[in-house]
């Protein structure tokens, strides 16, 4: 253990990412947790198992908000492997109203605080604030001696706190959800692409660049890109953009971004 932890400061995998479903397994050593559960609990063990991590290993599920998307398994994955659930106290109340997640034990229910350093598998995890309609919504920071990890996700823009998190990561994982005019000119409803494009809906392709063009730095060692949405979006647009802002202030760091699939698993990353 204390050989592979000093060779990979943290191993990350992204289990689903996007609009119809999102996990992320970030593990330290031999242990680890999962953000979000919102895939079957049978794709997230199948997943974790085809890169070699044990569920026993998952020693608790973080969970950013409420919205079907990122619990459509917490249930059943906390309630058959007794996983702590832990959330904002709002996120959790969201939780146990959702007929996806309802029947999840109470008993396994952790609140938090935004704001608060929590220790579990050798990381300091500290939850932070993001704007969006959900119950309770946050992102999660992540640190231990070598290297750190923000995952920022389904935020309408980047707010302050937001913004200091990912500024101290080494690992960024930023929503890149929609193209401008994919969305504008795309089949959904008027009431709908202007709930994604408020400020507590979804970060598009240019927020994401923006904020990478203004606050890129060299302690910051890889960024991905998450959750895309399937109809407005594309993997190549997210990336191109994000990579066009980098080169904009000089940085050809094509290679240092990369874009989560959404519906299938990556490989463990050793970051």
């Amino acid at each position: 253990m204390d050989l592979f932890s000093s060779l990979y400061p943290f191993v990350f995998c992204s289990l689903a990412s996007g609009s119809s479903g999102n996990s992320y397994y970030v593990g330290y050593g031999e242990e680890g947790i999962l953000i979000d559960a919102g895939i079957s609990a049978r794709r997230i063990v199948k997943a974790l198992a085809d890169n070699g991590v044990s569920i026993g290993q998952v020693k608790a599920v973080f969970v950013t908000h409420d919205h079907g998307d990122h619990i459509k398994g917490l249930a059943v994955l906390a309630n058959k492997y007794q996983l702590p659930v832990m959330a904002t106290e709002a996120c959790l109340q969201g939780i146990m109203r959702h007929y996806l997640a309802s029947e999840i034990n109470p008993e396994l229910l952790v609140p938090i605080s935004t704001n608060q350093k929590y220790l579990l598998s050798g990381l300091e995890i500290s939850a932070f604030k993001v704007s969006h309609d959900g119950a309770g919504n946050v992102g999660f920071h992540l640190r231990n001696s070598y290297a750190s990890l923000t995952l920022a996700t389904d935020l309408g823009y980047i707010n302050q706190e937001a913004i200091k998190f990912l500024k101290k990561a080494s690992v960024i994982i930023l929503e890149s959800n929609y193209d401008e005019e994919m969305l504008e000119y795309g089949k959904y409803p008027y009431h709908l692409k202007q709930r994604i494009k408020g400020d507590q809906g979804h970060l598009s392709n240019t927020d994401a660049a923006n904020f990478l063009k203004s606050h890129f730095h060299k302690g910051i060692k890889k960024v991905f890109l998450c959750h895309l949405s399937q109809h407005n979006n594309s993997p190549e647009l997210a990336h191109a953009k994000a990579v066009e802002a980098l080169n904009e202030n000089g940085h050809t760091l094509g290679e240092f971004v990369q874009v989560l699939p959404r519906n299938r698993p990556t490989p463990l990353f050793h970051l």
